[in-house]
Order: C-alpha cells, then structure tokens, then sequence
C-alpha cells in the first residue's frame, strides 16, 4: 500500500533528502539506494524511496512522506492532553482526508528551534484557547511509520484555564469537557478515533500518578 502506484510518472535527478536522514543509509542490512521528491507543500515533502533489503525484497518506489521542520530525534509534532476540574479537554475539528468530523486533543507542528514543552504550550492556546498550570511529557510516539518520517511528544496539561485566544483553522469548531467516564464511554463507541488522542489516553492510564491527575475532582472518575 505504500508503493509508487503502476503508470505515475516519476521524477528524475538529485533531489533533498527528509532531514535527518540519509539516501544511502544501511541499517541491519536495510538501504535506501536514491530518494526521488514526488511533490510537496508548505508543510511536507512526499518521496518515493528506492529501498533494498538484503535478505532480498526490494521496493523502487516506498512513500515517505516528510513534514518539513524536523527537531531533535526527528520530533516534528507535539498532541496535549488538557484537564480541567478533572475533565478532559477535546476539541471538535472536520478532518478533509477522512470527510468526517473528529474528537480531538489539540496537536500540530513544531516550529522552528522550538523545544517539545514551548510547542505545546502554543499549541494548547492556539487550538483551544487555553492555559495549563503545568505540562508535563507523556513520552513519544511514531504516528503511522510505515509512512511518516515523524515522531510525535505527548503532553498532560493540568489545570487549565480558559483564555479564549485561539486562533482560526480550518474545521475548528468547540471546545468541550468531558469526565473520563464519558471520555471512555466515547472511545468505547468509536466516537474518538483520533490516534494522538488514544495513545495519550493510554500514557495517562499506565501512570498511576497521570490517572489521578485526571479523575481527581471528577465524581465519575474510575479507580486505576
């Protein structure tokens, strides 16, 4: 599924590589031969991969897809959690992609120089209006790394505040709370499917201390 699809026209010559890494890296008997730039935009660069394993598969054409300002240990995004009053923050945003509206924690980019913490402390303002006492990492994932050049930093933020700054997006509608039995509840239904948001949910399950950060002051709060 991540193939060059038979009959597109492919591009020639030297071109960029993804930042951080390297066209004719081996690693474990795994290579990358030549890098071809598909398209790309503001935000990421789309290449078709020539990659060759030693033990003998070989693929000309693997989508890598790039988003264009990497940091350290390639960290190109940061998702945060948002708890207030022991309620959990989520805002609802149409996804164009997936044609549907989503329940959503906030995430975006990273910009420019910018530490994992400062990026969500921005982003938390931006996309919901909101102000955090504290925020602290959940740790790293790899959204989809069969595709993306990416790793995402996730965030508990504690004790928000509503400042109501955000800013305009596209598709960006509320912000609602919810206790974690309604969150759990809505997960349960397929009614959030964003995987930024689960997977924090998950970091925040597995720490004791996160989970009763979370349901503290929340009469619907679960026991871990």
């Amino acid at each position: 599924m991540y193939y060059h699809p038979k009959g597109l026209p492919s591009t020639s010559g030297s071109l960029p590589e993804c930042p951080g890494t390297s066209p004719s890296l081996a690693i474990e008997g795994v290579s990358v031969r030549h890098r071809q730039l598909a398209c790309e935009n503001s935000k990421f660069q789309v290449f078709f991969d020539h990659v060759v394993d030693s033990t003998g598969p070989e693929v000309h054409n693997y989508l890598v897809v790039s988003p264009r300002q990497q940091g350290k240990n390639m960290l190109t995004g940061i998702a945060i959690l948002p708890l207030m009053a022991g309620r959990i923050g989520l805002i609802r945003i149409y996804r164009p992609p997936i044609r549907s509206w989503s329940w959503e924690i906030p995430h975006g980019f990273i910009e420019h120089g910018e530490s994992g913490l400062a990026s969500a402390a921005r982003e938390l303002g931006e996309e919901a209006g909101l102000v955090a006492a504290s925020i602290a990492s959940l740790g790293f994932i790899t959204p989809d790394s069969g595709v993306l050049a990416a790793r995402v930093e996730l965030f508990l933020a504690r004790d928000c505040s509503i400042v109501a700054c955000k800013q305009a997006e596209i598709g960006l509608r509320e912000l609602s709370f919810f206790s974690v039995a309604e969150f759990e509840e809505m997960i349960l239904r397929s009614e959030i499917q964003d995987t930024f948001t689960l997977a924090a949910w998950c970091r925040v399950r597995l720490s004791p201390d996160s989970f009763n950060q979370a349901a503290s002051g929340n009469e619907e709060g679960m026991a871990a």
